[in-house]
C-alpha cells in the first residue's frame, strides 16, 4: 500500500515537471524568434561553455537578443546560456543528415566568441535568417545565383 502511494506521488510529480518544462519551452519559442538548433565546439573551446564537445549536441532552442545568442538548454530545467559572439564567415551547407534532426537541407554558421573559442550552430535551411540574427549579410553568401537571361540582338 505504501509503495503504491509512493509510486503514484512520483508519477504525479513527473507529470507536473513535464508540464512545467513544456510550458517554459512554449513561452521561450513564442516570446522570441527562436529556432531549433544543434551546437558543437569548433576549433577552440570556449571558457563560457567548456563542456561542449566536438560532436553535435541534442536539439536546443536559441534566439538572438541584440548581439547575444541566447541558448535554452536542458530538457526539463530551463538553463539559459548567453553567448556574446559574432558570425565569422557566413552560412554554409552541411551534408544531409550530418547533424540529425536538422531538416533535409541543414545549414550551419561558425561563431567566434570573445575569449577566442569557436562554436558551430546547425539548423534547417528554412531558419536561415533566424540563425544569423543581426548579422544579416552572413545569410546571403551561400544562396544560389539568379538565372541570367541572354540578350537577344
Amino acid at each position: 500500500m505504501l509503495i503504491s502511494l509512493v509510486i503514484v506521488a512520483l508519477l504525479v510529480a513527473a507529470i507536473g515537471v513535464d508540464i512545467a518544462a513544456c510550458r517554459g519551452r512554449r513561452r521561450f519559442v513564442a516570446a522570441n524568434e527562436a529556432f531549433r538548433c544543434r551546437i558543437r565546439a569548433g576549433g577552440c573551446r570556449s571558457a563560457i561553455w567548456p563542456r561542449l564537445r566536438r560532436w553535435w549536441s541534442r536539439p536546443m532552442w536559441a534566439t538572438w537578443v541584440d548581439d547575444a545568442l541566447m541558448v535554452r538548454r536542458g530538457p526539463v530545467f530551463a538553463r539559459m546560456v548567453e553567448l556574446r559572439a559574432r558570425v565569422s564567415d557566413g552560412v554554409y551547407t552541411l551534408a544531409p543528415g550530418a547533424p540529425r534532426r536538422c531538416g533535409t537541407h541543414p545549414i550551419a554558421v561558425r561563431l567566434l566568441m570573445g575569449d577566442g573559442g569557436q562554436l558551430e550552430i546547425a539548423t534547417d535551411s528554412a531558419e536561415r535568417l533566424a540563425l544569423v540574427g543581426p548579422y544579416i549579410a552572413a545569410a546571403v553568401n551561400d544562396l544560389p545565383r539568379a538565372p541570367i537571361r541572354r540578350r537577344q540582338m
